[in-house]
């Protein structure tokens, strides 16, 4: 494989991005300043690129014939992988964590293989290659792309567990539109991940209280989206005396609007917040606690990704006040 040797990229936000192809590493100067993060636990200006390989003749990738170098698009520490899979005209993104905070986009390379099986491979230096496959490819291709390639990570790509939206032309004749929430199948790790305001609302929809509580874990929630997501339990807390579907949860929906006001009081990174929502509770639902626990946890790695040391370590600290609450004060 034979490349040009530097490839120079301008990003909408204001990067230059100077990628070496024959070392599989790039930099990344703002105002003319290189930008440092943390390459296996390193910080260090000389970045590795990503390495995408799709196996499967199901998938169709954008590639360049001269060269497989792509600039990929970055949203909350994610990258987004674009690709389209078997008959399906729409374009599908794989989400996976890289720590790159500020940067809109990444480089790196694409390829794509009809067998379960690549051909030869350009060198990823302190890089990590991600084979992406579908659930055809056999067991022996796994271990033995896990043997060859230890450093790598494998995702096996379930088209059911994408969120699927099913319009049934009947109905949008007849009705001239329909919601999309009113559209979704399935709900999945990637959907929550991608729209928490869309994603209560489904579950929401659907009646299923455990999976409000989880909607913190998935993604880094911003203050606005937790109080519009408040706002749909208020209305149907509301809206629960005589309603014979909400009527039986009432108490369940109070219990989720307590569990968001206390992630509020988390984001807010202030102390007399989080001891204000404590003050209202004489004593405390423990599905409330422990999912609360449990969002700060999680929302604390979501920091730690972007860096952000300053909220992590507040997080770290409410997590303890809120794990010092005694047993005595903690309900059922």
């Amino acid at each position: 494989m034979k490349f040009d040797d530097y490839v120079e990229h301008h990003t909408p936000v204001g990067f230059l991005l100077r990628v070496n192809m024959r070392n599989g590493t790039f930099l990344a100067f703002r105002g003319g300043k290189p930008q440092g993060w943390t390459t296996a636990g390193v910080d260090t200006q000389i970045h590795p690129m990503l390495h995408v390989i799709f196996l499967g003749d199901e998938f169709r990738v954008q590639t360049r014939p001269d060269s497989p170098l792509q600039f990929f698009p970055m949203e909350r520490s994610f990258v987004k992988i674009p690709f389209e899979y078997g008959e399906e005209s729409g374009i599908r993104h794989m989400r996976i964590p890289q720590e790159f905070e500020g940067l809109d986009l990444l480089p790196g390379l694409a390829f794509h293989f009809n067998g379960y099986w690549p051909n030869v491979l350009p060198a990823i230096g302190d890089g990590r290659r991600y084979f992406i496959s579908d659930q055809k490819i056999p067991r022996q291709n796994i271990m033995r792309i896990k043997g060859k390639y230890p450093r790598s990570r494998l995702i096996i790509f379930k088209p059911e567990d994408f969120m699927k939206v099913k319009v049934e032309r009947e109905r949008i004749e007849e009705q001239g539109k329909a919601r999309a929430v009113d559209l979704v199948e399935t709900m999945t790790d990637e959907s929550i991940s991608q729209n928490a305001v869309f994603a209560a609302r489904y579950f929401l929809r659907n009646l299923e209280w455990r999976k409000m509580y989880s909607i913190p874990m998935f993604t880094r929630i911003k203050v606005s989206e937790v109080e519009i997501i408040t706002s749909f339990m208020e209305k149907m807390y509301k809206s629960a005396p005589g309603n014979s579907e909400l009527e039986p949860f009432a108490d369940t929906i109070l219990d989720l609007i307590d569990f968001y006001d206390g992630v509020v009081a988390v984001l807010a990174a202030d102390f007399s917040r989080v001891k204000s929502w404590q003050r209202k509770h004489q004593t405390y639902k423990r599905a409330v606690l422990s999912n609360l626990i449990a969002a700060c946890e999680f929302q604390r790695k979501f920091a730690l990704l972007e860096k952000n040391l300053t909220f992590a370590g507040f997080l770290r600290d409410v997590v303890q006040v809120l794990k010092d609450i005694p047993a005595a004060q903690i309900a059922a």
